[in-house]
């Protein structure tokens, strides 16, 4: 026991007196109004403000764990106080956390407050490198530290055998939280582990689907985590017998907090009920879409399914067979040991109304990186798409637009260059161009969006986007269309090149009056006239 005490007492003395007066005005606050319930969570709030998860997603989380009462339940690593405490008014509960300070006031407000929480110093490298036994719980809430990478893990497969490897924190924690309840495990993650579709990210999220137990995917609302932007979803594995949708896979959208009852997850999870917040998708859909599992991918509002409906009616292709797709590497800059070359880089602001302007940034490059970006040089007829913060801003490259520059033209970061086909249904890149800045390209385009906190689409998704195939006379009909709207757009920069040509004359009229005592001079002249006379 004065190992217990003694912690916390040296935890206390490493604070600022500042700090402490703050802990000591809410705990007597709290002792005048509150329960010992209340106080306790002030307190634990007040020690560990960075893992206290928002009052939504701690609900949302403990209610679709479906726990029983008495029923054992394993919780690990800081983001999970929160719901281990709520958890442990009904249930016991096993908390790892990776703070020796925290762990005795967390021990301590449990006795208090009649809680069955006992507390464990671990860190997800300890657990990584020791492993775990499986089963040693009915219930497992996972949430592991976000970010980490190249962690060495060597786990035990419920199959049998043992597999050594480096991953993340977030895919080692899905691995190992996956069977370390007997019943329905939890594990929180980072929306850019859903989101990624490269064929290692692919393969380990396929191998989470046929070899894990994965039933559910649920989304949770923004704010999960104090004080960020980074956004979160739960991955729900069943460790017993898997609810009767065999090859599907339940897609939940729980983003907005106010959408769905906590209450309900539950029955969203094991039933069926026809909810437009809800979604299955068959291993096979999953797999065409590169193992993304973002809940937007699957989960669509109003407007995405009549999308989805109107281009299911249509003649359509996917996006790469009728055009290249070519996303331009990072420009190498220059190092001041060789000759150099000038380039515009062609940024979101030079994008106006589906027209591409000159690029205002120049950059100077080494020579040696001439061969790189050649591929990635514009020329008239190209599009300009971007995928990466700002989804879905389009620009056709006209011919006005490169030969207005001397130097050569490279797209920045954020877009892809897409340069229609030889042979393509489409036979005008200004029909393509047209159809991508349509709203029914724009919505599938925001549904691709994925990321943890930078929306981005991956480009396996983006080939995939479906373009509906008009027939020739509607592709004639559009391209006269689009020569109408953009000889629009001129007169209007003609317009308005002649408003600020009025405006600059009215301002300067406003300034031609007679300067300043020029008109008491001449008055005295006229006056001395007069006198003279």
């Amino acid at each position: 026991m004065p190992d217990i005490v003694d912690e916390p007492v040296r935890s206390l003395a490493a604070h600022r007196p500042g700090e402490l007066e703050g802990l000591r005005r809410t705990v007597i606050d709290a002792l005048h109004a509150h329960p010992v319930d209340e106080i306790a969570e002030m307190i634990i709030s007040f020690c560990a403000p960075y893992a206290w998860l928002s009052r939504e997603s701690s609900a949302i989380l403990v209610a679709a764990l479906s726990a029983k009462k008495g029923e054992r339940i394993a919780c690990a690593f800081s983001f999970a106080i929160s719901a281990a405490w709520a958890l442990s008014r009904e249930s016991s509960v096993d908390l790892s956390i990776e703070d020796a300070s925290l762990a005795p006031v967390l021990s301590i407000l449990a006795n208090a407050s009649g809680r069955s929480l006992r507390v464990h110093v671990n860190t997800i490298e300890s657990v990584a490198r020791q492993g775990e036994g499986f089963a040693s719980a009915d219930h497992a809430l996972i949430f592991p530290p976000i970010g980490m990478r190249r962690l060495d893990h060597w786990y035990s497969h419920p199959s049998g055998g043992f597999a050594g490897a480096q991953l993340g924190s977030e895919a080692f924690g899905a691995l190992w939280g996956a069977h370390l309840g007997r019943s329905r495990n939890i594990v929180v993650v980072g929306n850019g582990l859903l989101f990624r579709t490269s064929s290692k990210d692919a393969a380990f999220k396929q191998d989470l689907l046929h070899s894990h137990g994965l039933e559910a995917v649920l989304s949770l609302p923004r704010g999960t985590l104090p004080g960020s932007s980074v956004t979160m979803s739960a991955l729900i594995f069943s460790g017993g017998e898997p609810p009767d949708r065999p090859g599907r896979i339940r897609f939940i959208d729980g983003s907005e907090a106010a959408a769905l009852d906590p209450s309900t997850f539950g029955g969203l999870l094991d039933d069926n009920p026809p909810h437009p917040l809800c979604s299955d998708a068959s291993i096979e859909e999953i797999a065409e879409a590169g193992f993304n599992l973002s809940v937007d991918r699957y989960v669509l509002d109003a407007e995405a399914r009549r999308n989805r409906e109107i281009l299911g009616n249509q003649e359509t292709a996917t996006l790469s067979d009728l055009a290249e797709i070519r996303r331009p590497q990072a420009l190498a800059r220059d190092s001041g040991k060789e000759p150099t070359f000038k380039v515009r880089e062609a940024l979101l602001a030079d994008i106006d109304n589906g027209r591409l302007s000159l690029p205002a940034k120049l950059s100077e490059l080494p020579r040696s990186a001439a061969p790189k970006i050649e591929s990635a040089i514009l020329k008239p007829g190209d599009i300009l798409l971007s995928i990466k913060g700002t989804i879905g801003k389009s620009a056709f490259v006209t011919e006005d637009a490169i030969s207005e520059s001397a130097a050569p033209i490279v797209p920045g970061q954020s877009f892809v260059i897409v340069r229609l086909r030889k042979g393509s249904l489409i036979r005008d890149p200004q029909v393509l161009v047209s159809y991508l800045r349509s709203p029914v390209a724009q919505s599938l385009l925001q549904g691709m969006a994925g990321g943890t906190t930078i929306p981005n689409v991956a480009m396996g998704e983006l080939k995939q986007m479906p373009v509906p195939i008009p027939d020739v006379a509607a592709q004639k009909e559009i391209l006269k269309k689009f020569h109408e709207y953009f000889d629009l757009l001129r007169n209007i920069d003609e317009l308005r090149e002649v408003m600020t040509r009025t405006e600059e004359a009215i301002f300067s009229l406003t300034l031609s009056g007679k300067r300043k005592g020029s008109s008491g001079v001449q008055l005295s002249a006229e006056r001395k006239g007069t006198n003279q006379a």
